[in-house]
């Protein structure tokens, strides 16, 4: 080994930060700098591509491709505008409704993307523009948005879920179902803090529809997203009662995603051209980054840090293991601040549950605490690339969005600390599903 261990590792950081300070994009800055530590630590070369292409020997990562590919149908074609068109008439005469409606759209849109970059896109360019128009504070408005997109990266099919289960060696449906209580927590605490916030410190928004909707309009909105509506539950419950696997599932989603695509008259050749294309490019940055992420990985198993994070961990459960699972919450919050999640589940995920297990914590706990680190983690800078994205979509700045924002992200870590302590709000949902726990 050329250099110690530990000169290694601070190597990597300052390497990494140098390069994010230079402008080079944090997946390449990964890998730049895990590569570059290796060598130094002595490894060969040829190690360093193994530990970037290991990870796509795994038949569930295809899954990442095929849920990848049916949220951008859904996102290309338009129709997640039915599911607004659907929820509306359920908080028409709520003041503050439009807000709720793009946390309850969130969710759903959730269930058919497993992408949070998807979601916020999507709900940017379809009830952004309308919520502004209705009265509501554009800094509100990218705050929702912002706050809302996680939904769709944690609520099942969940791209960090599969990436998590494979890194973690667990089941992936019961961390999809970790990351479904995760979501109903989220919609409960965000609804209450916006309609706290509509009536008692915002001058507007009025309500949808001060008249309501009729039944028969009701109906018809139902009827046209009720396809959506159904459709994660066949993938879900077809994955749940064992008819296929996650990867397969996928397949049956994107299946069924373009021929409803095909019905409601949304497809063309040069759309479906789109779609794969951007699927493909969209696949290719996650897999990329899980590439590096196996190679800083490597680079902290070289460096003995691995043992290391792991020591820290089971020293500090000496008295109680609440202890470890804060210390591991305050690192994830720090860290995510600037490293994207995905690297974060490959990289100390596993480290984690080989920690805590052994001190009686469930691994699917600890997986969830990875799960919810997706909730500030995007909407905070540097890296928080939901926040960025509707930031640019509504054409507004981040020094006037903070205040706005500030509240949500308070929820958020109210809601990690609630994960965190009290591990059965969200392991009840597996546990009712009969799921391995």
């Amino acid at each position: 080994m050329l250099f110690d261990p530990a000169i290694i590792m601070s190597l990597f950081f300052m390497f990494f930060f140098i390069f994010v300070f230079l402008g080079i994009p944090i997946t390449f800055s990964l890998g730049l700098s895990g590569l570059i530590s290796l060598l130094l630590g002595g490894a060969k070369l040829s190690l360093a591509f193994k530990a970037i292409f290991m990870p796509y020997a795994s038949f569930t990562m295809l899954a990442i491709y095929l849920f990848t590919f049916m949220g951008i149908v859904f996102q290309k074609t338009g129709l997640a505008s039915l599911l607004i068109d659907a929820l509306e008439p359920l908080v028409a005469k709520v003041k503050g409704g439009l807000a709720i409606v793009t946390v309850l759209a969130s969710a759903f849109f959730g269930t058919l993307t497993g992408s949070a970059n998807a979601t916020a896109a999507t709900f940017s360019r379809l009830i952004g523009p309308e919520m502004v128009r209705k009265g509501y504070p554009k800094p509100f408005v990218v705050s929702v948005i912002a706050a809302s997109a996680p939904l769709g990266s944690f609520i099942p099919p969940s791209i960090t879920g599969i990436v998590l289960s494979v890194a973690t060696n667990t089941s992936v449906l019961t961390n999809f179902m970790a990351g479904a209580a995760i979501g109903f927590l989220v919609i409960g605490f965000l609804t209450l803090l916006i309609l706290v916030i509509a009536n008692r410190w915002m001058k507007g928004p009025s309500a949808i529809s001060e008249g309501g909707y009729n039944r028969k309009e009701i109906a018809v909105r139902i009827i046209k997203a009720f396809p959506l509506l159904l459709m994660p539950l066949v993938v879900l419950g077809g994955i749940y009662f064992g008819v296929f696997s996650v990867t397969e599932g996928g397949a049956a989603g994107c299946l069924a995603a373009l021929i409803l695509a095909t019905v409601y008259r949304k497809l063309n050749l040069k759309l479906l051209r789109d779609v794969l294309v951007d699927s493909a490019v969209t696949t290719g940055m996650v897999m990329l980054l899980v590439g590096v992420s196996y190679l800083m990985s490597y680079t902290m198993s070289l460096t003995g840090l691995n043992k290391s994070f792991i020591d820290m961990l089971r020293s500090m459960s000496t008295t109680t293991p609440y202890l470890a699972l804060l210390t591991l919450v305050a690192i994830l919050l720090a860290m995510g601040c600037f490293i994207d999640v995905i690297v974060l589940c490959i990289a100390m995920a596993p480290l984690a549950v080989t920690a805590l297990m052994p001190l009686g914590i469930n691994p699917y706990h600890i997986n969830a605490l990875f799960l919810a680190g997706n909730l500030i983690g995007n909407v905070t800078p540097p890296v928080g690339t939901v926040l960025f994205i509707s930031l640019q979509s509504l054409g507004e700045k981040m020094e006037n969005v903070f205040k706005a924002l500030l509240p949500f992200l308070l929820i958020y870590v109210l809601i990690y600390l609630i994960i965190t302590l009290f591990p059965e709000t969200i392991l009840w949902f597996p546990r009712l599903l009969g799921l391995p726990i």
